[in-house]
């Protein structure tokens, strides 16, 4: 919304561009400058609808086909209960990567809205105030921006990177499990299907307890994969959520949101008229200041 000629800039972000003098009658003490006078803030874009891929409805759906002839052949190989138990395991950790690419690209938007929202802030300041006014008020406006919005908004936008890595790695890393197992699966279900008719015989039943001691070797060395994985995603979102930690406090009195939200805004006093002294053509020409 436009501010009416003559008066001080109801917002840093208004397109009022000012001429002669401030009649200091016309000023209103209720309209900060901090505020948005009126006017609807223009709409975010819509969130593209993501569809998942169904990459793993489809791995799970081929482990659970080769599933019953690896299990058949470690049995008949005498492997006991523990390894059935350890395939459940594997399997009931992997994990479907296009959550982890869905929350990555959550982050990247709401990074993409912080940075935009920046931008416009210090635009709309160096455009519509800077130019065409000074005094104390536009110094407090600016000191408010650069070390109070601008930083929060800093802040915030480190959090949103950190967290959109995050999600980007543990996206590589479930993607590579899931990878892994399909293979692993994949491989041996046919061998232990064609093995099977063979465990009669002395041969058959060493070619199917030896196929069965490789493929128990790599599931050991899957859900040990696993536990690296784990262990140092757990470390990385415990990295994040003390970052949380630090922006509660920057944000909330004490640290503590039960004693309520800091106050962020600009100084009232900015709102007197007194404080806005605008740049004439004269001072432009001279570069001087009033």
């Amino acid at each position: 919304m436009s501010t009416p000629s003559g008066d001080p800039p109801k917002n840093a972000t208004s397109a009022f561009r000012p001429a002669g003098t401030v009649p200091a009658n016309t000023f209103k003490p209720t309209e900060n400058v901090y505020k948005p006078g009126g006017g609807a803030a223009a709409p975010r874009p819509t969130a593209p609808v993501r569809v998942d891929p169904g990459f793993f409805r489809s791995a799970i759906a081929q482990i659970k086909a080769h599933h019953s002839p690896i299990s058949t052949g470690l049995l008949l190989s005498g492997f006991g209960l523990f390894v059935k138990v350890l395939m459940v395991f594997a399997v009931l950790n992997m994990g479907n990567p296009a959550i982890f690419v869905f929350r990555r690209d959550d982050w990247k938007q709401m990074l993409g809205y912080l940075k935009g929202s920046a931008w416009d802030v210090w635009l709309g300041f160096f455009s519509d105030v800077s130019p065409y006014w000074n005094g104390y008020a536009v110094g407090a406006l600016q000191q408010y921006l650069r070390f109070k919005l601008i930083g929060m908004f800093d802040q915030l936008g480190a959090i949103a990177k950190d967290a959109s890595g995050t999600m980007h790695g543990q996206y590589k890393e479930v993607l590579e499990y899931d990878l892994s197992m399909l293979v692993l699966w994949k491989t041996y279900g046919p061998v232990f299907k064609a093995a099977t008719p063979l465990a009669a015989t002395p041969l058959g039943r060493v070619a199917m307890v030896a196929q069965a001691g490789v493929f128990v070797t790599a599931l050991g060395n899957q859900v040990s994969q696993f536990s690296d994985v784990f262990n140092k995603y757990e470390g990385d979102l415990n990295d994040l959520e003390l970052k949380l930690t630090d922006l509660v406090g920057a944000f909330y009195n004490g640290g503590n949101p039960e004693r309520g939200a800091r106050d962020l805004t600009v100084t009232p006093r900015v709102s007197n008229p007194d404080f806005w002294k605008p740049v004439t053509q004269n001072n432009q020409s001279s570069g001087g200041n009033s």
